[in-house]
């Protein structure tokens, strides 16, 4: 019968399997309906049920269609009614949920993405796909009936129980497959397995709205990618500091109170993140931009005579450090994207910047906390301002920049005193501009459009002083 079928790539055979790819997934549908409507179980199993079938279904991608278009026309097809029904209120076996999620969104997104850019290494495709489907699914369920102890992620409620299933199950479908499909050594098998497994459960933990389902299969093809050709030793390296450096975070919100569960877990990854794409000493700036969040909250909580309590989550954690992270991995691309002894490839082009949008968001912190402060507060905004810049650069830039570049910081020190005076006027222009009610979370929003444009208005000034001309791509 598979003889049978039109060849592989050609437009006859692409239709066919298209249709076959469609016929089974709606399939799915129709048995997760029926088993919803007759039987009424938890509307997380069928929805779980969905996400399962249909991942097992995309697993076979790289082997049935040759080119992206044809999933994107398949994406259409399977998606336009679906998301009809949820316009419509029907399909309750997906989206009877109480809880808001656009995991459907996100997850067809993913597939299509990784699709596209892993469908020339099959095996990478189908672990990271797995990662996402089946551990994913296993540690809903098991979560569900098991979990004891439950933590916070913004308004989601997760528990330890079930990203304890999670790490598990993507720690054996990362390694199993590379131990039998590859030729890696078997030590450097367990320690990708168990790194990318901690880094994609990180990722879990804290994903919002089903933001998971986007971040967690491409996140793991990305480290697959980064991490199969490194030597045994670099990987267990890698490892170390990562536990090393989880641990601290916890440590840290559990004495200081400042960090909830989930933002220490994102704070280890913004901390991470820096060590592995741009080096240790890129770690001293995100360090000391936590430290100085951490005492300027407790000075702000002893003065309004407040116990200080675990409030800032994920969600602080990423309009903070959002912009950082984003030029971490700039650099880190760029220094293997561009060649030659000049330009954007050389010598880590992204440091001030980068250590700028750290320093302008403890800027902007502290101008909020001095805003705040009954002592200071009657002082003219200028005042504040100016109060706040010297804070936020002083604390986190000389020795950030220092640690990195030792006393050849010129450039750098300069670009990142300008980002960080820009961010703030940027921060007031926005407040006044569309003004919002205290309380309400826009200031967090503001903090990052108010960073991502200074940085976007500073960058070419920089590469300007830096002389980063050469843009070509190899």
């Amino acid at each position: 019968m598979v003889s049978a079928w039109p060849a592989f790539g050609t437009p006859a055979g692409e239709a066919a399997r298209a249709a076959l790819v469609l016929a089974g997934f709606f399939a799915v549908l129709i048995a997760a309906e029926t088993w919803h409507r007759r039987a009424h179980p938890p509307t997380e199993w069928t929805r779980k049920l969905v996400h399962f079938g249909a991942g097992i279904i995309a697993c076979s991608f790289p082997w049935a269609f040759a080119s992206p278009w044809t999933l994107l026309a398949v994406a259409l097809v399977g998606g336009a009614p679906v998301f009809a029904a949820r316009l419509r209120g029907g399909l309750t076996s997906v989206f009877g949920v109480e809880r808001q999620s656009l995991g459907d969104v996100y997850f067809p997104i993913a597939i299509f993405l990784l699709f596209a850019i892993g469908r020339g290494q099959p095996l990478f495709y189908v672990v990271s796909l797995l990662t996402m489907v089946v551990s994913d699914a296993l540690a809903a369920l098991m979560g569900r009936a098991y979990g004891k102890h439950p933590y916070l992620v913004t308004t989601q409620h997760r528990s330890l129980e079930g990203s304890a299933v999670f790490l598990f199950t993507a720690f054996l479908l990362v390694h199993l497959p590379l131990l039998l499909g590859t030729t890696i050594e078997r030590a450097a098998c367990v320690l990708i397995a168990a790194q990318i497994a901690l880094l994609v459960a990180s990722f879990e933990a804290i994903g919002t709205h089903g933001s998971d389902n986007l971040f967690v299969p491409l996140g793991a093809y990305y480290l697959l990618i980064k991490l199969t050709p490194k030597p045994v030793e670099a990987i267990a390296i890698q490892l170390a500091f990562q536990i090393a450096i989880l641990l601290v975070t916890l440590l840290i919100a559990q004495r200081t109170r400042f960090l909830t569960f989930s933002g220490a877990i994102a704070a280890h990854l913004v901390l991470y993140a820096a060590f592995s794409l741009g080096g240790p000493t890129w770690m001293v700036a995100p360090a000391l931009a936590l430290t100085a969040a951490i005492v300027l909250e407790h000075r702000r909580a002893t003065r309004l005579r407040r116990v200080a309590a675990a409030e800032h989550d994920v969600v602080v954690i990423f309009y903070v450090g959002v912009v950082a992270v984003l030029l971490i991995f700039a650099d880190n691309t760029f220094a293997t994207l561009v060649p030659g002894p000049a330009g954007l490839g050389r010598g880590h082009p992204f440091l001030g910047p980068y250590v700028g949008s750290l320093a302008a968001a403890i800027a902007i912190v502290a101008y909020l906390g001095l805003e705040a402060s009954p002592r200071v507060r009657h002082r003219p905004a200028p005042w504040r301002a100016l109060a706040s810049a010297l804070i936020g650069f002083g604390v986190v830039a000389p020795l950030g920049l220092w640690a990195a570049r030792g006393d050849r910081v010129g450039i750098e020190f300069a670009s990142a005193a300008a980002l960080c005076v820009l961010a703030l006027a940027s921060f007031f222009g926005l407040r006044r501009a569309f003004p919002r009610p205290v309380g309400t979370g826009w200031s967090l929003r503001y903090l990052a459009l108010a960073v991502i444009a200074a940085t976007l208005a500073i960058l070419p000034l920089h590469f300007h002083w830096i002389g980063a001309v050469d843009w070509r791509l190899r």
